[in-house]
């Protein structure tokens, strides 16, 4: 793991980790030249004082002046490395949020059915921005206060080496005791995870604003923040009582240190008063001592957090080790247009959280230019099939080809610019209107006409126009200076950026669900105008609507039970021709 950490922090900020290292490995001969200068000090005042000439005031001013400039460089040496540090950590960060970002865009949708996704997700993105670059800290401290030890375990051993052996011996139980409760709290926040989601859950309910209209009407904020407050309890109490064990032992190992310094002050101070050292090195030796024990500290810390880092960096590269399953397979083709049909044929699919199949055994042909709806109950299947022929999951068993060629054998970003699509859980994106159509098709350029075009076919071009900053206006309600629309505007948005996007198929999952009776007319009386040609998939619990389709095809519990043109079909007597008369009688 230190290895691959490594690896990412050199990539992200090569030349801010050299000079990182640089600034830390300079910094550490500095503490053994400011001890230096106050023995030379200590010992030139004691000698001054017996015999006040100008040599010996000179050599006092001369040690301050040392221990001046000394300090200042210890000074600055700390500022820089800390500005050095934050850029170092800048970079990193933003790099790791890169490669999270990346893997959770480039995961299969499966993934997010799966809750052991999210606590992966949660502490892949708790740990990520920071871990690796205390890692590298970590072994900047050992690297640092390794070689003022070292310096100072010299100058103590000049003296006697079995300071040196009390001041190791003193600090053992310290890291036995950081390395034991690393474990402790590593496996504590990893089995609470999920309690740790659910308290964000519970504070979004209470924070978030599309559930504050429910929230408000029904009453629930006591409910939700009694879950919330049961959830954060369970996590934040037992993390703390897990610390004030671990507190009460570092109070035990406390008095191991204590006794080292009393032993050591004892000794050096005898030496003194029988004349063996002067009054500098009274001085140097004790600062030896207490540096030697701080430098200790350090390491040891540094060595347990490195061992704590190696628990939690794990859980970074495991959420970026996860696999994509929706990937290209051999015999690979390169489909460069849809020329004739799409066929599926015996498909089957269940999601990795259900017990039973969502389809069950589909065959359906869609030729190019073709016009088909999709009609089904609630849970029948409809916006699963679209999202596989979209290619956002693979089937269980079945396949799907275009023009013959199998969609897995196809690059899945390169089959998926074929299809524009409104899903019935469209995306509201708090950007300026033209961004959010625009957001169609990011990879073509800039086409202000071919925008505005789509807004008129969606039937929102008028509203954009009044808006304070016509299509620059942001839409949404999170930032300064913008517009909130109704549920039917955003609908019509999501309408003009499926539109506006360059494609041969497009699919429209409930398009009008939220429009107005007038808005919905309209489209759909236009339809012909808006699908430009398209082959198009219609997906529509509003049967007066899809009677518009060439072709309607009925889903009930995963299987094509009807097929046929609404004529057809009402002829039939079937499935949709009682479900179309039901709805009719409604509005008699």
């Amino acid at each position: 793991m230190f290895g691959k950490s490594l690896q990412l922090v050199r990539r992200s900020a090569p030349g801010w980790t050299t000079a990182n290292m640089l600034i830390s490995l300079v910094s550490s001969f500095i503490p053994l030249a400011l001890i230096w200068y106050i023995k030379k000090l200590i010992d030139a005042v004691t000698v001054a004082a017996g015999d006040v000439s100008a040599t010996n005031t000179r050599m006092v001013l001369l040690m301050i002046l040392a221990i001046a400039i000394v300090y200042f460089l210890d000074e600055a040496s700390q500022s820089i490395g800390n500005l050095v540090r934050r850029k170092q950590a800048y970079h990193l960060e933003l790099y790791m949020y890169g490669l999270i970002h990346k893997k959770s865009v480039s995961l299969d949708l499966q993934h997010f059915e799966n809750p052991d996704y999210y606590d992966h997700l949660t502490r892949a993105s708790r740990e990520a921005p920071f871990r690796p670059a205390s890692i590298v800290n970590n072994l900047v401290s050992m690297l640092r206060a390794g070689i003022s030890l070292i310096l100072m375990a010299g100058l103590l051993a000049t003296l006697n080496w079995w300071l040196v052996v009390i001041l190791v011996v003193a600090n053992i139980p310290g890291i036995w005791l950081r390395i034991y409760y690393s474990d402790v709290l590593y496996n504590f926040r990893r089995e609470l995870t999920p309690v740790a989601r659910k308290a964000a859950y519970f504070n979004w309910l209470l924070t978030g604003d599309r559930p504050s209209r429910e929230l408000r009407l029904f009453g629930l904020g006591e409910l939700f923040s009694t879950l919330f407050r049961e959830n954060f309890d369970k996590q934040k109490k037992e993390e703390i009582d897990i610390v004030r064990k671990r507190s009460l032992i570092e109070l035990v190992s406390g008095i191991f240190k204590a006794a080292a310094v009393l032993i050591t002050l004892y000794y050096i101070v005898i030496k003194t008063i029988s004349s063996y050292i002067s009054l500098g090195d009274l001085a140097l030796f004790l600062l030896a001592f207490r540096m030697g024990m701080t430098y200790i500290k350090q390491i040891l810390s540094a060595t347990a957090g490195l061992y704590e880092d190696s628990l939690f960096i794990s859980d970074v590269f495991e959420f970026l080790n996860l696999k994509e399953k929706v990937v290209i397979m051999p015999p690979v083709v390169d489909v460069d247009r849809f020329r004739s049909n799409i066929r599926i044929e015996n498909l089957y699919f269940r999601y990795p959280s259900s017990a039973s199949d969502v389809l069950r055994g589909i065959d359906i042909k869609i030729s190019k230019g073709e016009t088909v709806a999709l009609v089904g109950a609630n849970g029948a299947g409809k916006t699963t099939l679209v999202r596989l022929i979209c290619r956002l999951y693979d089937p269980q068993a079945g396949k799907i080809l275009i023009d013959g060629n199998d969609i897995r054998n196809i690059d899945p970003e390169k089959y998926r610019r074929f299809f524009s699509v409104v899903f019935q859980d469209f995306m509201l994106y708090n950007l300026s209107a033209g961004d959010n159509i625009r957001a169609g098709d990011i990879f073509a350029e800039k086409d202000d006409k071919r925008m505005h075009e789509s807004a008129v076919k969606a039937g929102v071009h008028d509203l954009l126009n009044s808006l304070p900053r016509k299509y620059d206006t942001v839409i949404g309600r999170l930032f300064d200076d913008s517009r909130e629309l109704s549920w039917g505007e955003w609908q019509k948005i999501a309408l003009a950026r499926a539109l506006y996007r360059d494609s041969e198929i497009l699919i429209l999952d409930e398009p009008t669900s939220s429009l107005d009776a007038n808005s919905e007319y309209e489209i759909f009386t236009r339809f012909k105008e808006l699908a430009s040609g398209r082959t198009c998939i219609l997906i529509s619990h509003r049967l007066a609507n899809v009677s518009i389709a060439d072709r309607i095809i009925v889903i009930d519990r995963g299987r094509v039970v009807e097929t046929g043109s609404h004529k057809e079909l009402i002829k039939a007597g079937g499935t949709y021709s009682m479900l179309y008369r039901q709805q009719k009688s409604m509005y008699l």
